[in-house]
């Protein structure tokens, strides 16, 4: 709600506090309301003042809310004589900008293992060879920021608009405290910003978990995406310095590591290049060296996640199916043999697929995106329907493999979740 100049048609002592007075106030195009105020100020019949009205959040922070003072209800707070017309909105004086809520969501992709991208490339006419970049995998929850070019902001985690009431691990309350600073960044196109929302008390497993903080971590920044625009994608580390001033909680995510090339026309290209990857994710995982540098803390990293470098070829397909991850053999949510491999891994049987799929770091994932962290039974249905949708479409290729289908595993799956979630609730 806004702050507007209202007039003073009415003013009485509080029947219960000397210190208090009444006033009933009105402006052209609202009812009359009832303001209680202290005699720091006092206004008089006739005075025309600056009302924030209930659900207005003012640019210190405070949210006004109905109140009972002494008995009497107070709707609003007055903020002082103005000179400007009875009725005029005065929110861009006294108001934060708030977090928009009913806004089109957007999506960053999901990330496939490279042996999916493999078989997916096979269905292209002239498989490429592309060049990728590499960037450090935190283990966090994805997160972004969106920016109207109006200067509206909204929050979303990996799956929805989010916002203080409805929160993902405190995200929106953090920009609803930041709305200024993202607000100052609208520009004529409207901006996403994608990053990981991680450090202290989102994850628990790596590094980045033992800082004194959570902190933003960008990836990259889409420009358009709304209202028929193409939405383009940024990576580039610097290009996105160059567009987000300095934050104490915000971080630009580097490139890790030299330009890789990958010949999807060439399988034993491909083989060697795997290994070369599978190395760096060792690496990676051993030690996240941008935690370390960063903020001199040493310990576990998730992995790695590779972006095509711009090419007629990548502007030709879809640039979101041409990314892929590789994750530590610690933090993998498929059991293969290797963090990157570029053949999907062979199942006997629907216990195998089950524990392929079913693992214990798919599940504590499906407890974050869903559940916000939270067993409860209330949530079961929720992360049940998050976890067989993720393993429904990151198991394409198993199943084509096993000769298997989604029918025949999807109960399976299900049960092995809901019993461990059920474990884990009645544990805590």
């Amino acid at each position: 709600m806004p702050v507007i100049v209202m007039e003073v048609m009415r003013v009485e002592n509080h029947p219960n506090a000397d210190s208090l007075r009444v006033y009933q106030m009105k402006s052209p195009d609202r009812e009359e309301i009832q303001i209680i105020a202290n005699l720091e100020n006092t206004y008089e019949v006739g005075d025309a003042v600056a009302v924030a009205l209930v659900d207005s959040i003012l640019k210190d922070g405070t949210k006004i809310k109905p109140s009972k003072l002494r008995g009497l209800r107070s709707f609003g707070m007055a903020l002082g004589k103005v000179e400007d017309l009875v009725g005029t909105d005065l929110s861009e004086f006294y108001c934060q900008k708030q977090v928009a809520q009913s806004v089109q969501f957007q999506k960053w992709p999901s990330i496939e293992l490279l042996h999916n991208l493999c078989r997916s490339l096979e269905k292209v006419e002239e498989v490429p060879t592309l060049s990728y970049r590499a960037k450090i995998k935190l283990d966090g929850t994805n997160a972004g920021v969106q920016i109207f070019s109006d200067g509206r902001v909204a929050a979303q985690s990996r799956t929805q608009i989010i916002t203080p009431d409805n929160d993902n691990m405190g995200f929106a309350n953090w920009v609803d405290r930041n709305i200024e600073f993202f607000s100052n960044l609208a520009s004529s196109e409207h901006l996403t910003i994608f990053g990981e929302w991680c450090g202290k008390g989102v994850q628990k497993r790596t590094a980045i978990s033992k800082i004194d903080r959570k902190v933003f971590v960008i990836f990259a920044i889409q420009s358009g995406g709304v209202n028929g625009q193409i939405a383009k994608l940024e990576i580039d580390p610097e290009k996105i310095r160059d567009l987000v001033p300095k934050h104490p909680d915000l971080f630009i995510l580097p490139f890790y590591g030299d330009t890789i090339p990958l010949n999807f026309s060439d399988k034993e290209q491909l083989k060697a290049q795997a290994e070369i990857l599978n190395q760096k994710v060792q690496e990676i995982e051993a030690i996240d060296p941008w935690v370390k540098e960063t903020f001199e803390i040493e310990g576990l990293g998730e992995g790695l996640v590779f972006y095509p470098e711009a090419s007629d070829t990548v502007e030709r397909l879809s640039y979101s199916e041409l990314l892929f991850k590789a994750k530590g053999e610690k933090h993998q949510v498929v059991k293969t043999k290797k963090p990157v491999q570029i053949d999907p891994e062979k199942v006997k049987s629907i216990d195998e697929f089950v524990n392929l799929f079913v693992t214990p770091n798919r599940l504590e994932q499906g407890v974050i995106e869903a559940c916000n962290g939270e067993f409860e039974m209330k949530k079961m249905g929720e992360f049940l329907k998050w976890l067989t949708g993720d393993v429904k479409k990151e198991s394409i290729a198993e199943l084509e493999r096993a000769q298997l289908t989604w029918q025949e595993v999807n109960k399976p799956v299900m049960k092995a979740a809901r019993e461990w979630y059920q474990t884990r609730a009645k544990s805590l």
